[in-house]
């Protein structure tokens, strides 16, 4: 008997782990179905905020791009009013020379 007691402590002692073990299992299964859609939700919105961070950077190159060809685009026009202005007068020679410098600048900036 004392050798069934045995087997049988062991046995007890088995079946005690594998219930454990089964509830553990169970118990992970739940809180991982738990979490699932509160990590999917923080997933996604990491993704949304580096397209945003990727926008706004592509938005602001854009924005700088737009008001550097305005600035081009007024200096480029201010020497044609100045170079108009001289064929019509004969005049101008000082405008010529203050968009000539500003234009050697505009150039020699980039």
């Amino acid at each position: 008997m004392d050798v069934m007691d045995t087997i049988q402590t062991i046995l007890a002692i088995c079946g005690g782990i594998t219930v454990i073990g089964g509830a553990a299992a169970v118990l992970s299964g739940a809180y991982k179905k738990y979490k699932k859609p509160t990590s999917d939700l923080e997933k996604r919105i990491e993704v949304i905020e580096t397209d945003i961070k990727d926008i706004k950077q592509k938005l602001n190159n854009d924005y700088e791009n737009i008001n550097e060809n305005r600035d081009n685009m007024n200096l480029l026009m201010r020497s044609m009013f100045c170079l108009i202005e001289n064929k019509i007068t004969g005049n101008n020679i000082d405008g010529l020379k203050k968009t000539r410098d500003e234009l050697i600048n505009a150039l020699t900036e980039k």
